[in-house]
């Protein structure tokens, strides 16, 4: 049948046009116009497909019924129904027997009736599911669906159209940040044999955001917690997270092994981080050392062995990088701060290399720094190390020659039997030699670099950091560095490093070793085939025949699958185990289940310090997660146990950070 199409004019302006295609298309007298099959009509931000369409130019009324298809250009909407009506005047209209999304919201309803921005549900089932994965929906009376929210009345929640709940009301945020509940946390532990966690977001705005948190517990300390962020520009944010709770008195059993002296009916951590560019500032502080490891359900949380409180400033120039820092310390490991050394404040000044005199560079490097604690060695120090740097071509080689001096003092210290200054010179020459080889599908890039070090006098000063290891020193080291690459791909990558002192004696970790070869170290990453890699960090001592440090880890990936294996050590130079484990994890999923496994062995103590299991189901709109987790304890001598099932309900617990301008 052959198509035929109108434009309309409406009203009296051709700001307003309606372009409708149908088969068959007729005028009546009071101009009412008829479309019948395949119809379909572009009218400003809506396009509409229907068997057949009546539209009233004078009322702007336009009525469908058959097959009735209804899209918004913005992508907002999009409705299947039986029929429909809509006044474009008014912006108003109904459907019936439909079906269609809004936003990121699937419905089911007898009846939507529009109100401008605003549409009305009658009994019907919502969801975020896909079509062809509806495994969730919340039945409903009736809803009223926003441009921020949907709010549904009289509501039954149910998976795989099994009943789970009732709700009275249920309040869904729309689009990427709205306000809202996001998905609960419930669990035990050996503590608590009940565990729950309800966080309430609130988008304030589009730069700036907070996550209220409820953290109930039956026997141990309950609380609340609050996290601000803010995005001032796009390279500048605030952040913010302050954490209360409650110790009941006296405290339970998590509190055997501690002193009570570190015992806070009122807990807190109070956590801010400012960034503006060149200056940044955090506080980062808790109320008792034990509160991260009580409060916190993940390891990573629970095990930070550090606080840390800050105030950085940068400046940076063609010719000069100052610096300024002031950092405290708080050890979460011990039961009091005192011995916690401290850097309040350090500032540093560096002049960038400079021509000096024909080939010469010369750059040098100022640095004070106030080492405090409570308990313990502090001072103050100042040094200065001006570098005179001198590049050369030597027999068609690259040589690279720099010129240290070396001085510094200490003041206002309560350090006795260390060296208060130093004043000495170290040389440094560098040779590297890059060869590269080809050969078939392999590539190898080879980089071999012998070095010279130099320092006729050493000085027994405070260690604090490197630039106190000003020792005396006549070395000759080796470097050699590889990479391999088959067909393009990344094989092998190789790093080793040995040396020789000429006075007899080499250090390592602080130590002294009366021997001329220096430890050999060795980093190794191989992957033979895609889903094989091998890497290993090891440091040997050839001295004594011993590996000081052995760290490997060797990683299987299957399809959908993957293992890891790992075996940590090391020790100090007499041969003690200072650290012993082995590690395992493994991951696999099947279709929509995925399931990890985590062991943590230390071979020093024969005691599994970490076992877990982790189950996670995720479905068309929604997941469920459990989590069986054993913590050794040391000081109790027993394991910690925990339970936890998480729950996601229509996916809403996906944030965007605030826009950063």
């Amino acid at each position: 049948m052959l198509r035929t199409w109108i434009i309309l004019a409406l009203c009296t302006s051709f700001a307003f046009s309606a372009e409708i295609f149908s088969d068959y298309l007729e005028r009546l007298p009071d101009k009412t116009l008829i479309a019948k099959g395949h119809v379909q009509a572009y009218y400003e931000k809506y396009y509409l497909e229907a068997d057949y369409v009546r539209y009233n130019p004078e009322t702007r009324e336009v009525y469908a019924e058959g097959n009735v298809y209804v899209k918004s250009f913005d992508g907002r909407i999009e409705v299947w129904g039986k029929s429909a009506f809509i006044n474009l005047k008014e912006d108003t209209g109904y459907f019936l027997d439909t079906r269609g999304r809004f936003e990121k919201f699937y419905i089911d309803a007898q009846r939507v009736d529009k109100d401008k921005e605003v549409y009305y549900v009658e009994k019907g089932d919502i969801t975020t599911c896909p079509p062809n994965r509806k495994e969730m929906t919340l039945c409903f009376s009736h809803a009223k669906v926003t441009e921020k929210y949907v709010f549904s009345y009289d509501n039954s929640l149910r998976l795989f159209k099994i009943p789970l709940a009732y709700l009275p009301l249920s309040v869904f945020p729309v689009g990427e940040r709205r306000s809202g509940l996001l998905p609960p946390v419930i669990g035990s532990n050996a503590y608590n044999t009940f565990i729950y966690q309800q966080p309430i977001y609130w988008a304030i705005s589009q730069d700036k955001d907070t996550t209220l948190t409820f953290d109930l517990r039956d026997k141990q300390a309950s609380g609340i917690s609050l996290e601000y962020r803010q995005a001032i520009s796009k390279k500048k944010d605030v952040y913010a997270d302050i954490s209360l709770y409650k110790e009941p008195t006296p405290p339970g059993k998590w509190w055997e092994g501690r002193g009570l002296s570190t015992f806070r009916e009122n807990r807190y951590r109070i956590k801010f981080d400012l960034d503006l560019g060149r200056l940044k500032a955090g506080l980062d502080t808790a109320s008792d050392p034990y509160f991260l490891q009580d409060v916190y359900l993940h390891t990573k949380d629970k095990t930070v062995p550090y606080l840390t409180s800050y105030i950085s400033y940068i400046k940076d120039t063609d010719s000069i990088l100052f610096t300024f820092n002031a950092e405290r310390f708080y050890d979460t490991t011990l039961p009091n701060n005192k011995q916690t050394l401290q850097r309040l404040p350090e500032v540093g000044l560096y002049y960038k290399d400079r021509p000096f005199f024909g080939n010469l560079y010369f750059n040098a490097t100022f640095n004070y720094t106030n080492f405090y604690r409570e308990m313990g060695p502090r001072a103050h120090r100042v040094v200065l190390l001006p570098q005179v740097a001198l590049p050369l071509e030597v027999f068609g080689k690259n040589l690279y020659s720099t010129l240290t001096f070396e001085e510094g003092f200490y003041f206002s210290s309560n350090l006795s039997n260390t060296d208060k200054s130093f004043s000495t010179i170290h040389l440094n020459e560098r040779i590297p030699f890059f060869f590269d080889k080809n050969w078939k599908s392999v590539d190898l890039k080879n980089v071999f670099e012998l070095s010279y070090s130099y320092r006729p006098k050493g000085y027994n000063n405070p260690r604090f950091d490197d630039f106190d290891s000003i020792d005396k020193e006549n070395a000759l080291k080796l470097t050699f560095r590889n990479y391999t690459f088959y067909k393009g791909r990344q094989v092998l990558s190789w790093y080793l490093e040995g040396g020789y002192s000429f006075l007899g004696n080499v250090s390592f970790g602080g130590q002294q070793m009366n021997k001329k070869i220096f430890p050999v170290r060795s980093i190794l990453s191989l992957s033979p085939l895609p889903f094989v890699n091998l890497n290993s960090d090891i440091l040997y001592d050839p001295n004594h025949n011993q590996t000081l440090n052995n760290i490997n880890y060797l990683n299987l990936y299957l399809r959908n699958s993957s293992i890891t294996f790992g075996y940590v050590q090391s020790k100090d130079v007499s041969g003690n185990r200072l650290n012993d484990q082995i590690l395992l994890s493994a991951n696999s999923s099947y279709r929509n289940m995925t399931m990890t496994l985590g062991l943590i062995h230390d071979n020093r103590t024969n005691k599994d310090l970490l076992r877990q299991i982790r189950l996670d189901y995720t479905g068309g709109c929604w997941s469920f997660g459990l989590l069986l987790k054993d913590n050794y304890d040391g000081n109790r001598k027993k394991y910690i146990k925990e339970v936890f099932l998480t729950f996601n309900v229509f996916d809403l617990q996906r944030l965007t950070l605030p826009l950063k301008r």
